[in-house]
């Protein structure tokens, strides 16, 4: 039944060309045969979160603002997936959401109910995240948490073929999209004296005090407007 699923899937997917549209129809596709309100692929280091990364492709508005909002807090659904290197399913947020302190609340008040989100590796190489949220609580049907394992696992291709060289290289565009913050990040850590993995946590501490995003924060202390070790 799976290899059908699989067949029937691919064969919508038939019509993309290069990574990163193949990713973006991906993440549509979820939407369509998933019955969930958006999805989103985040490239992330090659062992840790620290190892920075970027959103790829979101479907709505509100993937991106869940993508900010774990960037920012450090902590969620898409980042646990990542590290512990296994779905996590959270079919109610506002009742489930307790061990993300940082990242739920938020995440609730900008509309979202249900977030699963679902590594994207190969072995021990694990490369991103596919996350799915929905605006109404409730968990996936068995049939749709097959398609949703089945178009994971068509982004972890797509990604290691594109890495790999297997497939024209279109993906570094997309990735580099947070250079202000790994640019900020660099600065702040000149300033202040500390780690790379310091400095970032001081900008994404300051982002959440103020309810800014990550990028906001990192455009000012590049322009210098933002002096972190200034205590502002």
């Amino acid at each position: 039944m799976s290899a059908d699923r699989r067949r029937h899937l691919q064969a919508q997917l038939a019509a993309h060309t290069d990574a990163a549209d193949l990713l973006r129809g991906i993440c549509d596709l979820c939407v369509v045969q998933l019955a969930v309100s958006g999805a989103r692929v985040r490239v992330l280091g090659v062992t840790s979160v620290e190892d920075g990364g970027a959103l790829v492709y979101s479907s709505d508005e509100l993937g991106a603002r869940l993508d900010d909002l774990a960037a920012t807090a450090g902590s969620g659904p898409c980042i646990d997936a990542f590290e512990l290197g296994r779905p996590v399913l959270v079919s109610n947020l506002a009742t489930d959401g307790g061990r993300w302190p940082g990242f739920s609340s938020d995440a609730v008040t900008e509309g979202a109910a249900a977030v699963f989100s679902f590594p994207l590796q190969v072995g021990g190489v694990r490369l991103g995240v596919l996350e799915l949220h929905r605006r109404s609580a409730g968990s996936l049907t068995p049939s749709q948490l097959t398609d949703a394992f089945l178009l994971a696992d068509a982004a972890t291709d797509t990604i290691f073929d594109d890495v790999h060289g297997v497939a024209p290289l279109t993906l570094p565009g997309l990735v580099d999209i947070q250079a202000e913050v790994h640019q900020a990040t660099g600065m702040v850590a000149v300033d202040m004296r500390v780690s790379l993995a310091e400095a970032l946590l001081r900008i994404r501490g300051h982002a959440f005090a103020h309810h800014m995003t990550l990028v906001q924060v990192a455009k000012e202390i590049i322009e210098r407007r933002l002096r972190l070790d200034s205590g502002e």
